[in-house]
C-alpha cells in the first residue's frame, strides 16, 4: 500500500515551541503495527501538522489523515478547554478570530493527546465520538449548531454509558437523569445547575424544537 505525506492544518488558540515530531502507532494490532511520523510546527492561526498516512489513492490518505488527526484533537480540545478547527486548507482562515493569547502545548500533551484517542477509539469508542461533538461545540460560532453539538455529546455518553437499567426503551432524557443521579447524586448537589430540576427536561425540548425545525427563532 503507498505511503502518502498529508499536510493539515489545526486552527486555534494554540502554539507549539519550535517544531515537535512524534512516531505515533496507528491502530491495536501489535503484530503489525503502523506508525505515523508526524510533525507540528506553529502558524499566525494555529498548528501546522505533516503526518504519513498510508492508502490506496491521495483522496483516501486525505480522509484517514482527517480522521486521525480530528480524533487527536477530539481528546485535546477537552484536555486544554479551547476551540480546535482542522482542515485540509492553509492560510489565514475566514472563521479565524486575533488570537492575542495562545496556549502553549508541549510535546508530551500532543503524545498524549494522540495515544488517548488510539486508546479510546478502541475500548469506548461512543466516548471518543462525544468529545467530537463537545470540540465542535467549541468551535461552531452558529448558536443552534453549538446547542446542538454540545448537546449531543452529553446524550451520546448518557445513552453509552448509563448503568442504572431504569430506561429501557424510555429515550436519552432519561438516560441523561440517570446518569446525573450517578455522577452527583440528588439535583441539589449537581455542580453548575444545582437545585435546577427542569434543566434536563427544558433543554431536551429545547433540542428536539431546533433539530425538527419547530423552536422559534429569537434574536436579542
Amino acid at each position: 500500500m503507498p505511503l502518502w505525506k498529508v499536510e493539515l492544518y489545526a486552527y486555534g488558540p494554540v502554539f507549539v515551541k519550535g517544531p515537535i515530531h512524534l512516531r505515533e502507532p496507528k491502530g491495536m494490532n501489535a503484530d503489525d503495527q503502523f506508525y505515523s511520523d508526524i510533525h507540528l510546527k506553529s502558524t499566525t492561526s494555529g498548528i501546522n501538522i505533516t503526518l504519513s498516512a498510508r492508502a490506496d489513492t491521495d483522496k483516501l490518505a486525505k480522509r484517514a489523515a482527517l480522521h486521525y488527526v480530528g480524533q487527536a484533537l477530539d481528546v485535546m480540545s477537552l484536555d486544554i478547554r479551547q476551540p480546535l478547527y482542522i482542515s485540509l486548507h492553509g492560510g489565514q482562515p475566514v472563521r479565524s478570530n486575533n488570537n492575542d493569547v495562545r496556549r502553549i502545548v508541549d510535546k508530551d500533551e500532543w503524545h498524549k493527546a494522540f495515544d488517548n484517542s488510539r486508546q479510546l477509539n478502541h475500548a469506548f469508542p461512543q466516548l471518543l465520538r462525544a468529545l467530537s461533538w463537545y470540540r465542535k461545540g467549541l468551535y461552531t460560532e452558529d448558536p443552534f449548531d453549538k446547542f446542538l453539538a454540545l448537546w449531543n455529546s452529553i446524550e451520546n455518553v448518557a445513552c453509552a454509558y448509563d448503568s442504572s437499567g431504569a430506561c429501557n426503551n424510555k429515550g436519552s432524557k432519561c438516560h441523561i437523569w440517570e446518569c446525573f443521579k450517578q455522577l452527583w447524586g440528588d439535583c441539589t448537589a449537581w455542580p453548575v445547575i444545582a437545585g435546577q430540576n427542569s434543566w434536563i427536561d427544558e433543554n431536551y425540548d429545547v433540542r428536539i424544537g431546533i433539530a425538527h425545525g419547530i423552536a422559534p427563532v429569537r434574536c436579542h
